[in-house]
């Protein structure tokens, strides 16, 4: 049994997934020589005990596994072999002048992005516990969700696209820090659940956000 529900994935990614830039970070699309960086962060205890499974990767060769599952394999053909997943670089300095990032040459500091698009669009991240409470989740999270919504759908213009057109996001109960971020990012709890592992039952919210009108 699928924990989302099902959706007609409509959106078109492009050839090449932009860069993004806010006020702290540098979100740029996952690369294969980014897995040393997010094996610095998939392998803490911290980073894994909120995610599934629950086990800290041992090795860079695990990370580089966990990045292909980023590419998508199953939904919609055109999406097919493309991902939508950015590593965050924390941007070190500003120009006094102008308040504009030199560049985001600063640390990999974690990862965001849709994790499936089958059943329905599932998102994903994970910040260094070193950075913690800065509010990075949030602002890469909003920045991915405003490139996502902005992206064309097939059939916008001829009234094909379905009604239901939503992201959602499998949170454990007690991650309440995690909980604080789709909040404020705009996300509501769908339902409950009770999901059985290996490791025992957890608890879920099952989040859910709507493309905004």
């Amino acid at each position: 049994m699928d924990i989302l529900p099902h959706q007609n994935i409509r959106v078109q990614l492009p050839n090449q997934l932009p860069s993004i830039t806010t006020k702290n970070l540098v979100l740029r699309p996952l690369a294969d020589s980014d897995a040393e960086d997010l094996f610095a962060i998939r392998s803490r205890s911290e980073v894994a005990k909120t995610n599934h499974p629950k086990t800290p990767h041992r090795s860079v060769a695990e990370t580089r596994e966990w990045m292909a599952t980023k590419i998508f394999v199953e939904g919609a053909e055109h999406l097919i072999g493309r991902h939508f997943t950015y590593i965050l670089i924390e941007i070190k300095d500003r120009d006094h002048h102008d308040d504009q990032p030199r560049s985001g040459d600063g640390r990999v500091i974690g990862y965001v992005g849709i994790n499936e698009v089958y059943p329905s669009p599932e998102i994903g991240y994970s910040i260094h516990p070193d950075y913690w409470g800065k509010g990075y989740a949030t602002e890469a999270l909003n920045a991915l969700l405003k490139l996502w919504w902005s992206l064309p759908r097939q059939g916008q213009d001829d009234n094909l696209v379905e009604e239901t057109d939503s992201v959602f996001a499998i949170c454990e109960k007690s991650n309440l820090g995690s909980g604080k971020v789709l909040s404020k990012c705009g996300f509501r709890v769908l339902r409950e659940m009770t999901f059985e592992d290996d490791g025992g039952l957890d608890e879920l919210f099952i989040w859910q956000l709507e493309r905004p009108v």
